[in-house]
């Protein structure tokens, strides 16, 4: 009963945050939505800035399972980063339709909301992006191995270049309620590779 509880109120809010942002989603919005009393709120997560940090662990469960089936190793590693994308444009659409509109990167905007409060939020924002960028970092120095990228591109280095460059292309998707336009990177990451297709 407890765990159930404590599911609705995580997904109650992700969906709210989703909808809007962590700023704009107060306690009471989450707790009319779940149809729970603040007290339940606040035995499963203290605070505000908890309950957002448990939303982006959350989210980055999903991210996770969606870079762990794009980035399986049976094509080449920069077809990986393609699967990638396409995979990041097909969630931007499904939560387009769910919430009527695009609502941006559901790992970086969160990330950077939660990690506005420093401290340990700044650490848990900062390992998750760490995590989503090892999945670059690892495919890259593979493709660097094959030869598909030049010699001397650093993996870390580009991998963070390729996380910014998906972090504002869905902020223009955002912008625009486009989703599609997150399909760039695919080009664009060639370029910032200098990889030949």
């Amino acid at each position: 009963m407890a765990r159930d509880t404590r599911e609705r109120i995580l997904a109650v809010a992700r969906d709210l945050v989703h909808g809007a942002s962590l700023a704009e989603v107060s306690t009471e919005d989450v707790c009319r939505a779940a149809g729970v009393h603040k007290g339940s709120l606040y035995h499963f997560f203290p605070s505000k800035e908890a309950l957002g940090g448990a939303v982006l662990e959350h989210n980055w469960d999903m991210m996770r399972a969606v870079l762990e089936e794009s980035f399986a190793d049976d094509v080449a590693p920069l077809d990986r980063i393609d699967r990638f994308v396409e995979s990041f444009v097909r969630m931007l659409t499904l939560m387009r339709e769910r919430f009527g509109v695009t609502p941006g990167c559901p790992l970086g905007t969160l990330a950077s909301e939660v990690a506005a409060h420093g401290g340990e939020a700044r650490a848990q924002a900062g390992r998750v992006l760490s995590g989503w960028m090892g999945y670059f970092s690892t495919a890259i120095s593979e493709a660097k191995g094959r030869g598909d990228v030049p010699a001397d591109v650093d993996p870390g280095e580009a991998a963070t270049r390729v996380l910014a460059l998906m972090q504002g292309l869905a902020l223009l998707a955002k912008a625009h309620d486009d989703p599609g336009l997150v399909l760039l990177a695919r080009s664009d990451i060639r370029l910032l590779l200098r990889a030949s297709r």
